[in-house]
């Protein structure tokens, strides 16, 4: 019974050996079946159409072609890299039908390697279409050009403005700057050594080419301040101008001057806003019941405000033009009215003196003379006749010693005219008289010289200036 029980055991062992073997063999096959049935695919690579030779996977070109981008990267400090590399293109096609020879990963990354050139992504400056420096790139070359603007934008020697009532008021200023030249920003790939330091484009562009120029001479101008003004040596403006003699130049002259300019013009247009007050202004009211003479404030004015915005345009800091771009007014003013007297009063004076003889020339004023006091001012004139400088009264007509024949005016005002010198007397004492009334001729009687009239204004009895008081 026992050994029957063994042997039953180890049949049933050697059945399960079995079909694990069954097994095994079935999945090999089926192995071998479906690996024959994929295909295999290798690649043929081309660099600009040309055959370089065949590859298994083309992401080994690509694994090396970027680690090469990123050590050339890092040895040109981390410029923008690219290569011939980018004309790659594979072809794929199957193996096991097509292909007859062999592919070589290593040779093809070594005939690659042989060809490979490198270029860098820069950025071109031009300025008027004429290339002028090639840096690392866009941002390089745009703090470049902020480099030639930022000497014009300094907006610190900015002081307050007073405005008319004398308070500060600091206008709001906006600059903004622009070349005259076009400057393009063109993007190129280029051999390492074509790009150079931003400083050393820089350095070109500001100290530029010599240029044509030309300068009218102006008044106070001499050979070394216009040197001294454009940088130029003086012996160079002697040489481009030939008709210079000894230094002598005359006013309106042009010079030729050859003198460098910056390769780029900086145009700056600054807007600044500020108020501005405006003046109240009068209104004059005629009053006929009012002594001509007299004014009477009616009512006080106010000034108004308003907002004043100007454009001002330089070009490398020399002023071209300015102009009022916008005004707003803020606060109308408002006018002080006056009322101004019409009324004549006979015998009283208005305040405001006429000339006493038409079309007169000054020969001798008011003031020191042959070291005595000259208390007038003496006229000639074509013109003999004198006239009433003011309404009044003739408190004198007569002879006067020194002054000849003379007139005395009391204007009832505080003031009084003497004429003096007349060769004949028209007024008579007591007479009223208007302004521009004949009161006598011009003449050279008593201490005079020659014919002229002697004409004093005396106020509360002191002489006063005439030509203070007269419009010659």
């Amino acid at each position: 019974m026992k050994k029957r029980i063994v042997t039953r055991s180890l049949l049933l062992e050697l059945v399960q050996w079995g079909t694990a073997f069954a097994v095994i063999v079935a999945v090999l096959i089926s192995c071998r079946w479906f690996a024959k049935s994929q295909p295999v695919y290798w690649f043929d690579v081309f660099l600009d159409d040309q055959h370089v030779g065949t590859v298994s996977d083309p992401e080994i070109v690509k694994q090396w072609k970027a680690a090469r981008y990123e050590e050339v990267g890092q040895q040109y400090d981390h410029a923008r890299v690219t290569s011939n590399l980018e004309q790659l293109r594979f072809v794929r096609f199957d193996g096991n039908k097509t292909f007859q020879g062999a592919y070589d990963n290593d040779a093809v990354i070594a005939a690659l390697n042989d060809k490979l050139v490198f270029a860098f992504f820069a950025t071109e400056i031009r300025i008027d279409g004429t290339p002028v420096g090639i840096v690392k790139d866009v941002f390089t070359a745009a703090a470049l050009l902020d480099q030639v603007k930022a000497p014009f934008l300094n907006v610190s020697k900015e002081v307050a403005i007073l405005s008319e009532a004398g308070a500060g008021n600091r206008p709001k200023v906006k600059m903004t700057a622009e070349f005259t030249q076009e400057v393009q920003l063109l993007e190129a790939a280029v051999a390492p050594g074509k790009v150079e330091p931003a400083e050393a484009v820089l350095n070109r562009i500001l100290s530029g080419a010599a240029q044509p120029l030309t300068y009218t001479v102006q008044k106070g101008d001499c050979i070394s301040l216009i040197a001294q003004r454009f940088q130029v040596a003086a012996d160079v403006i002697r040489a481009n101008n030939p008709e210079i003699k000894k230094d002598l130049i005359r006013v309106g002259q042009t010079l030729k001057l050859s003198v460098n300019q910056p390769l780029l013009s900086v145009k700056t247009i600054e807007t600044h806003t500020e108020e501005i007050r405006i003046a109240s202004g009068i209104v004059y009211e005629k009053d006929s019941e009012l002594q001509a003479g007299v004014i009477q404030i009616v009512a006080n004015g106010k000034p108004g405000w308003k907002q004043v915005t100007y454009e001002s345009v330089r070009v490398n800091g020399e002023p071209a033009s300015q102009s009022v771009v916008d005004e707003t007014i803020l606060e109308l003013p408002v006018r002080t009215v006056v009322r101004q007297g019409t009324k004549v009063i006979p015998g009283v004076g208005t305040g405001k003196f006429a000339l006493p003889v038409l079309q007169p020339k000054v020969t001798s004023e008011f003031g020191l003379r042959w070291g005595k006091n000259h208390n007038g001012t003496d006229f000639v004139s074509e013109q003999k006749a004198i006239m009433a400088a003011d309404h009044g009264k003739v408190t004198f007509a007569g002879w006067k010693s020194g002054y000849g024949n003379c007139i005395v005016i009391d204007h009832q005002n505080g003031y009084e005219t003497l004429y003096g010198h007349l060769s004949k007397v028209v007024a008579r004492e007591g007479d009223g008289v208007k302004k521009g009334d004949k009161i006598g001729v011009m003449g050279s009687t008593g201490n005079s010289t020659g014919v002229h009239l002697h004409f004093e204004i005396i106020k509360n009895g002191q002489q006063q200036n005439p030509l203070q008081y007269l419009s010659v």
